[in-house]
């Protein structure tokens, strides 16, 4: 995929209508036939190629509410066969509902993913995110609502009702998006980055109903009239979305390197999930309720669903869209990295021991039994990616696995870089993820392209059994399964000189194969601090 040019319409019920020219550029040739990713909702009128002649196509049947979906794709008969590495221009127009969602008033739901043609069936098991496009997005929307979308804007005016928008990536993307509605709008800087919260002035329908059960108590629901919740609109926790997220960016600035594009916009969806686009964060309407709101309503795990969500999503703006992924093997690379960056975000927020008990509740995660009974994370490795998921795993198993146990193997790295000696711990692996950053710049990273890095940064200490690389590692914890348990005992005793102490111990290894190894560091908690004696490596049972 080379470029995009959308020019679009949203309409006050919510219709979406799109005229999209896109240039491809085949990466083989003689083929006459191309697949397209495309929401069924969206019926297409007619596509033509460069020269305006319409060509034959086929869609799936329209999903609209049902339960059965017929799929989401389009197959485009060209005229002649494709000739590799050849660029040439197709032109769709289409038009729908239901792809956005009307949710109340001033409220819409953008759906992040299916609005405009994807390429489908990319070769090698790649996905969208290894390939990049540049973005030309025009919009017709109400006048009376804002507009946002991915890249810069680069103009704006209104014509009788409607206000229109112009917006183009700096550089090329792996996707794009939009999103519309009643906002109040708060900025923020962080150095150059302009940071904007588009929140709704006015509850959508769940939350409105919400708030009608408290506020009637004896009419809807079974809500304790005494309970205080306040107004539930998303404006009024707009200030602080802005603060948390230009803090994650500081943080994240700090460990993995420059903010890849110049501005980033945060808005809230219904439901309870996020997606972070180029520049552009859909966030779960609960991250944007205060404390005693979330407690009103019974919502636990408050960390989880706040500071640790939302630095979740803003990582992705370096995993998945500064580097991406080549196939869907690597997508830990994204996933893992992503939940990593939220719990270190936590350990900054709010404490080292809050960021523990994010980490303890990961290993939880990859300890519960799967369906059949057997340990999560003997289910498969983190490296077959969405193939992890089965009848035989049972619900959660791509969750607990990719992005818990991938965020784990990023964290044993950190630790095994981790050097008490300097003023800034993290000094090490920092300059290792900055490198992984900038050699990866808007390019798509393998396991193995990661692994590479790890072994240019690799000190003396992860060398085992005079092997410098990393193999052993990666073997385990990424191409196989397996999760070691440890016992350690010791004892003291001092040394004539009064002064020196003689440390003896045993180190016992059960639940993985007698080759397996490990780099353990061994700490010792003089008074109230800490000191890291060294490195043991097991290295046999």
């Amino acid at each position: 995929m080379h470029s995009y040019r959308i020019d679009g319409t949203v309409t006050d019920d919510a219709g979406l209508s799109a005229t999209v020219q896109m240039s491809v550029r085949p990466r083989h040739a003689s083929e006459r036939v191309l697949l397209f990713g495309l929401d069924s909702n969206l019926r297409i009128d007619s596509i033509k190629d460069a020269e305006g002649q319409p060509l034959e196509f086929f869609q799936a049947r329209e999903t609209k509410d049902r339960q059965q979906s017929y799929g989401d794709y389009v197959a485009v008969v060209l005229r002649s066969p494709t000739r590799e590495g050849v660029t040439d221009r197709l032109d769709f127009h289409y038009a729908g509902s239901r792809v956005v969602r009307k949710v109340g008033d001033g409220n819409y739901f953008c759906s992040s993913f299916g609005w405009y043609p994807t390429m489908m069936e990319p070769p090698a098991g790649t996905g969208t995110f290894a390939f990049r496009s540049d973005f030309e997005i025009n919009f017709r929307s109400p006048e009376k609502y804002g507009f946002v979308a991915t890249g810069q804007k680069t103009s704006q005016q209104t014509e009788g009702n409607w206000l229109l928008t112009s917006w183009k990536s700096g550089i090329p993307l792996a996707v794009a998006g939009f999103a519309f509605g009643d906002y109040t709008v708060r900025n923020e800087k962080v150095g150059a980055i302009d940071v904007q919260v588009y929140a709704n002035r006015r509850p959508d329908d769940l939350l409105r109903s919400i708030q009608d059960a408290f506020n009637n108590p004896g009419e809807i629901g079974n809500y304790s009239s005494s309970a205080a919740i306040g107004n539930l609109n998303m404006a009024a926790m707009a200030r602080t979305i802005g603060a948390e997220t230009a803090n994650t960016l500081r943080v994240f600035q700090d460990y993995f390197g420059p903010y890849p594009y110049k501005q980033i916009a945060v808005t809230n969806i219904p439901g309870s999930y996020g997606q972070g686009w180029p520049g552009l964060l859909y966030l779960s309407w609960v991250t944007f309720l205060d404390s005693t709101q979330r407690h009103a309503l019974g919502i636990t795990e408050h960390v989880q669903l706040t500071d640790f969500f939302r630095a979740h999503e803003s990582s992705h703006q370096w995993w998945g869209h500064r580097v991406g992924w080549k196939s869907y093997h690597d997508q830990w690379l994204s996933e893992g990295f992503a939940e990593f960056s939220g719990n270190l975000y936590v350990e900054f927020r709010r404490s080292p021991q809050e960021a523990m008990l994010q980490w303890r509740k990961e290993k939880e995660n990859l300890l519960r039994a799967s369906a059949k009974g057997f340990a999560m994370d003997s289910i498969a490795p983190i490296w077959l990616g969405q193939r992890v998921a089965s009848s035989a795993a049972g619900p959660g198993a791509y969750q607990d696995l990719i992005y818990s146990k991938g965020g784990y193997v990023l964290h044993m790295l950190r630790m095994m870089f981790y050097d008490f000696s300097h003023p800034d711990h993290d000094h090490l692996f920092k300059a290792m993820m900055r490198d992984f950053c900038q050699t990866y710049e808007n390019k798509p990273a393998s396991t193995r392209d990661f692994q590479a890095l790890v072994e240019k940064h690799m000190t003396t200490n992860m060398i085992m059994e005079r092997s410098s690389n990393m193999d052993w590692f990666f073997d385990q914890y990424v191409y196989g399964t397996g999760i070691p348990r440890y016992q350690f005992s010791y004892t003291t005793e001092g040394l004539p000189d009064g002064k020196t102490m003689k440390l003896s111990g045993k180190l016992i290894r059960s639940g993985v194969p007698d080759d397996w190894k490990d780099l353990i560091p061994l700490y010792a908690h003089p008074g109230q601090g800490t000191v890291r004696l060294g490195f043991l490596h097991a290295t046999a049972r």
